[in-house]
């Protein structure tokens, strides 16, 4: 059984736990109307891809891309998934390959005009979306690898796995 070592288990959690941002592009007026509606259910983390104009407080550039078939591939995990309640709550699970819960955070949610806005531990993230069908997409400008700078382009997209009435 292949497990994550420290510092590769590190770096996926701090991906995932540094998504957001506070620059976007307007959603449409159907998802601005429906997202509080559709989105309680839960979210399979299909691609996830930061481009990072510094890294770690170093002036180098870094890209990272993390396709469907890589979380198992190439992690050693499953997709991430994150549960949207109806009531304004989150819970976003993180799996080993072998099903075990390697990590869990909690947080809310509330859209906000054009915007999801979600807080988490000691964060807030803003992020644009687009939704189609049982497809989520969310993109933002963020401080993914949290040297101070809020200059890390975030895209992440999402598919509904179960939905929650």
């Amino acid at each position: 059984m292949k497990y994550l070592t420290p510092p590769v288990l590190f770096f996926f959690l701090l991906f995932w736990s540094a998504c957001g941002g506070t620059e976007h592009e307007p959603a449409t007026a159907a998802d601005d109307r429906n997202l509080a509606e559709r989105l309680p259910g839960t979210w399979e983390t299909v691609e996830l891809e930061v481009d990072y104009a510094t890294y770690m407080g170093a002036d180098t550039a870094y890209q990272e891309h993390i396709r469907e078939a890589d979380w198992g591939q190439v992690y050693g995990v499953r997709p991430p998934s994150t549960e949207f309640t109806p009531n304004g709550k989150l819970r976003r699970t993180y799996r080993l390959r072998s099903g075990e819960v390697a990590n869990i955070t909690n947080g809310i949610w509330k859209v906000t005009g054009d915007s999801l806005l979600v807080i988490e531990p000691n964060i807030t993230y803003t992020y644009a979306y687009e939704l189609e069908n049982d497809r989520l997409e969310l993109t933002g400008r963020v401080d993914q690898d949290q040297d101070g700078q809020a200059d890390d382009d975030f895209r992440a997209v999402y598919r509904m796995t179960s939905r929650t009435r």
